[in-house]
């Protein structure tokens, strides 16, 4: 068995406690990016039902209500194409210190709800 030498006592200690900052930075950061994952998808689905509603004739106000109950924070768009009504929802979401991330989700959906 080998013993460690005294001048090496404590120096697993040293390397921990300089590395350990950065390890719990990539996971503040992973953790974040899951979390952003998330958000988005529920972006998706928000989207995905406004502009159902709006295909099926909804007001565009009816629709901002509705959006405002599930987050003030939330931006709307409306588009009307020639078939399709689209309606793109957008919200900034902050990852730990790192700058704020704004994500927009697109989704569309034919007039008349069909």
């Amino acid at each position: 068995m080998h013993l460690p030498r005294r001048g090496e006592r404590g120096s697993i200690t040293a390397e921990l406690a300089i590395a350990m900052p950065s390890v719990v930075l990539v996971l503040a950061v992973a953790l974040g990016g899951f979390g952003l994952q998330i958000e988005r998808l529920k972006l998706v689905a928000s989207a995905a039902s406004f502009a159902r509603s709006l295909g099926r004739g909804d007001s565009e106000q009816n629709i901002r209500d509705l959006a405002m109950e599930t987050d003030s924070k939330l931006k709307l768009d409306f588009d009307y194409l020639e078939d399709f009504v689209c309606v793109t929802l957008s919200n900034t979401f902050a990852i730990s210190s790192l700058p704020s991330i704004e994500v927009s989700e697109r989704q569309c959906a034919r007039k008349g709800g069909l």
